[in-house]
């Protein structure tokens, strides 16, 4: 099984050969490319996601902006333009992005959901087991004691018949 974290070249590579076959199948790309199931998928919702997001950007005219937000007032032009340690990087986000993310959030969690799910029933079903088989043994044990008890008085019965006298 290979390494699910490629290199950077590798995810490029993959990332280029998904752009030009975006409905390709999976058995294809496995077979050409080498990758896995789960990295097409990773890449190919990436891309549709970036795909959607430029489209949005563009319909609203949003881009992505840096916004610095100054701890102290500017004096001139220059103080401006050089960098400054009482600056503030603050990059916003779009509502697509916080949609993207909370959707394979979703994804992730449903998916841990049903896994758990499934642990669990699997743990009542055999715990549904052992208390069947402990019943069962139980029960023969039961039946094993009393045929032990019969057995025990039919030889004392048969002891007594041969020897004549109670044992």
């Amino acid at each position: 099984m290979r390494n699910p974290r490629s290199s950077k070249a590798r995810v490029a590579e993959l990332t280029r050969w998904i752009k030009k076959n975006m409905d390709a199948k999976s058995e294809d790309f496995i077979r050409e490319t080498g990758g896995t199931q789960l990295q097409l998928y990773k890449i190919r919702s990436r891309i549709r996601a970036e795909k959607l997001q430029a489209k949005l950007d563009k319909q609203n005219g949003v881009q992505l902006t840096k916004t610095i937000i100054l701890k102290k007032p500017v004096q001139t032009v220059e103080e401006f333009a050089k960098p400054n340690k009482n600056e503030v990087v603050v990059e916003g986000t779009t509502p697509d992005f916080i949609w993207y993310e909370m959707d394979l959030l979703q994804r992730k969690l449903s998916d841990i959901s049903v896994r758990l799910t499934h642990v669990m029933k699997v743990s009542q079903a055999r715990d549904a087991d052992q208390k069947k088989m402990m019943r069962d043994l139980i029960t023969e044990n039961t039946e094993l004691r009393v045929n032990n008890s019969s057995l025990k008085q039919q030889v004392a019965e048969l002891t007594e018949m041969i020897n004549g006298a109670p044992v």
